[in-house]
């Protein structure tokens, strides 16, 4: 009888052991498939932001820097058209207007230089410089430096930051910093 006992137990432990991991599974699926989706959403490229920006204000983008806080992913984009800049944050995922801020601009006559001369777009600066360090953009800057023009497109890799400087004429790479 105690052997019967001792069988029917381990029986029920085998069982109720099996039912916990099997909810134990269940809700790690649950979960991780909450953020996988979350995850794998597609963003709105760096053009589509521009273009929308750039129907909120007139002028010439100076940069874009994709920003995540609080689990929210936004684009925000810096336009400047010689009187006012403009900072715009736009929704990642659905294009939509954040915000639209404006100040009086300090006239930077380098800056309208710059936007006279052909120059590569944005988003082909941004995936030479994702496809050198194999990284993410976070950041997008065009500057001028002893009269050359460049893209300087700040990136995250799975070792760091990296920073990339890229001829704006060109497309060559020019300098690539890596940040442990």
């Amino acid at each position: 009888m105690n052997k019967q006992f001792a069988v029917i137990s381990l029986a029920g432990a085998l069982l109720l052991g099996g039912a916990v991991a099997a909810g134990a599974a269940d809700t790690n699926e649950k979960g991780s498939t909450g953020s996988k989706t979350e995850a794998e959403q597609d963003l709105i490229t760096v053009e589509e932001a521009k273009k929308i920006a750039l129907s909120e204000a007139e002028g010439s983008v100076e940069s874009i820097e994709l920003e995540r806080v609080k689990g929210k992913q936004y684009y925000e984009i810096d336009i400047d058209n010689g009187e006012e800049d403009f900072d715009i944050k736009i929704n990642a995922l659905d294009g939509k207007v954040i915000s639209i801020n404006k100040e009086r601009d300090d006239n930077d006559q380098a800056e309208k230089e710059i936007n006279g001369e052909k120059i590569i777009s944005e988003q082909n600066a941004i995936e030479i410089a994702e496809k050198e360090v194999n990284g993410m953009m976070k950041e997008i800057e065009i500057d001028e430096d002893d009269g050359q023009i460049l893209y300087e497109v700040e990136l995250q890799t799975k070792k760091g930051e990296a920073d990339v400087d890229i001829d704006a004429e060109t497309g060559k790479v020019l300098k690539v910093e890596l940040d442990d």
